[in-house]
């Protein structure tokens, strides 16, 4: 049985133990602690302005490479998309200022940018999916042409197509921009049919992509895919197509689900960077001119640029205004 003594004992030990190392902190080992410690404080110090130093050396690098690529720009291009108005459709997580240099670039090119429409997340969410099959009943008959649509999906695609390459309609942007629960926003109303599409992705999401690096395609959600899929199918469908540009890093981004499904639609990826950019307005012309390509550096790509020396070929006219064309015709817009 553990008595008295043992318990006395004990805290002698212990307080003992703490006058010992109280002795021993102040005294010889005060100045070896004391020097370590401001040693390793000095060196996280140095880390970390290195690190700044770093940091401000590859943006400043990154903007010399994007004011290079602008000055050379417009005598690469050479009026490329002279006259060719172009439709911009942007998607939810896209970077603004991404989606100012590809406006910028267009200009460049020679092009001019006819129509913005931003999609929301309640267009992809799969918690709207109900809501969004009732509004697909309530547009049909607002579409210019119906013979593109056979389900929800490309219903609602299809009226974002009309929106963006034909025209402005009031009761489609109506229903799909309710204050309630809007789908989109009308940025710059379609101001003149558009000849090509391009639909702006958001950068790489890398905290989705899976542990080993490789691409299995267990990540992708298939319950969100089937939107993305269907509106780049239906928007390639109008004029001279629509090209998708956003990232291919991991197996979740856009471009590289478009490419894993072998969706018929041509996509450049390594958005954000000033060479994807002087890429872009090639990969419009060979969108008009029907060639479907997977340009970039990124997974799936089967080249790093289109072909350099091509030119618009003639028959890729863009649709008529709503105004010239009669509702529910059946007539394809392109």
């Amino acid at each position: 049985m553990i008595d008295f003594r043992y318990h006395l004992v004990s805290l002698v030990a212990v307080f003992l133990a703490l006058a010992v190392g109280i002795v021993l902190g102040a005294g010889p080992l005060a100045q070896p602690i004391g020097e370590t410690l401001t040693g390793q404080v000095d060196k996280l110090r140095e880390d970390r302005n290195a690190l700044s130093n770093q940091l401000a050396e590859s943006k400043e690098k990154l903007t010399t490479s994007e004011r290079v690529s602008d000055a050379f720009a417009r005598r690469i291009f050479d009026k490329l998309l002279a006259g060719v108005n172009v439709a911009v459709v942007v998607l939810p997580g896209a970077d603004g200022e991404d989606v100012k240099k590809v406006s910028e670039k267009i200009g460049q090119a020679g092009g001019a940018v006819s129509a913005q429409i931003n999609l929301r997340e309640e267009f992809f969410s799969p918690e709207k999916k109900a809501y969004r099959e009732a509004l697909s009943g309530q547009i049909t008959q607002y579409l210019e042409d119906t013979t593109r649509v056979t389900t929800p999906e490309d219903t609602l695609a299809a009226a974002v197509g009309q929106l963006a390459f034909i025209g402005q309609n009031e009761a489609l942007t109506g229903i799909l921009s309710v204050a309630d629960t809007p789908l989109l926003q009308v940025v710059t109303p379609a101001k003149a049919p558009a000849r090509v599409g391009v639909i702006i992705g958001p950068r790489s999401d890398k905290t989705k992509s899976p542990a080993n690096g490789k691409d299995n395609g267990a990540t992708r959600d298939k319950s969100v895919d089937p939107v993305y899929l269907e509106l780049a199918r239906t928007l390639n469908s109008f004029a001279g197509g629509a090209v998708v540009f956003g990232a291919g890093t991991t197996p979740t981004d856009l471009v590289s689900i478009i490419r894993f499904e072998s969706t018929p639609v041509s996509t450049v990826d390594s958005i954000g960077s000033a060479s994807a950019l002087l890429v872009l307005p090639f990969a419009l012309v060979s969108s008009m001119n029907g060639t479907v390509g997977a340009w970039g550096a990124e997974s799936g790509a089967t080249a790093l640029v289109p072909p350099l020396d091509q030119k618009i070929t003639p028959g890729s006219e863009p649709p008529v205004e709503p105004s010239q064309a009669a509702p529910n015709s059946g007539q394809p817009g392109q």
